[in-house]
């Protein structure tokens, strides 16, 4: 994971809120308050099943905030997180452009917004269609994903395309004027 290890470095130590969307059982949470040290963490999941895990992981921490939501709606004031994290979930979300529609929204200017992603290849092969229960309609690959960030607004900061199966991509919200 040196690309992902690259982008710790560009985004700046001094970070007041983070965003986890899909925070799952827990643990990205422990990836961001430990290379990013924001004072507070709001992690948010579809399944209330995975809200309950991450409760039970963080008990008694005051600096995280965990809560059923959906990506596609989120329950925040505009220019509310100076960093925003998808670790592996926009490929769940059916409406995955209006969740990065959402995630601009609420992140503030100049905030970043981190993507590590599978895309259409990794998740429409028979395998996995097997293995796995993703959704298939509507999916995205790099480009795609790539383009609805830029007509969202977002700047391209760092961007890696993993034969097509995954990305990491690391997107800022710059004001232009």
């Amino acid at each position: 994971m040196p690309f992902l290890t690259s982008l710790f470095e560009t985004v700046p130590q001094d970070l007041s809120s983070a965003l986890e969307i899909g925070c799952g059982y827990g643990n990205g949470v422990g990836l961001i308050r430990k290379h990013f040290f924001p004072e507070s963490v709001t992690a948010i999941d579809f399944d209330i099943e995975m809200v309950k895990a991450t409760k039970e992981r963080y008990v008694n921490e005051k600096w995280l905030t965990v809560s059923q939501a959906d990506a596609s709606q989120l329950p925040f004031e505009n220019n509310n997180f100076d960093l925003i994290f998808n670790f592996a979930v926009f490929h769940h979300i059916p409406d995955w452009q209006q969740a990065v529609n959402e995630v601009y929204r609420v992140l503030k200017p100049n905030g970043f917004f981190v993507i590590e992603d599978l895309y259409r290849l990794a998740i429409s092969n028979p395998v996995s269609k097997r293995l796995f229960e993703h959704p298939q309609h509507n999916r995205f690959d790099h480009h795609q994903f790539l383009e609805h960030l830029k007509l969202c607004g977002f700047t391209l900061v760092k961007s890696h395309n993993i034969f097509n199966l995954a990305g990491v991509v690391l997107a800022q919200k710059v004001l232009h004027h």
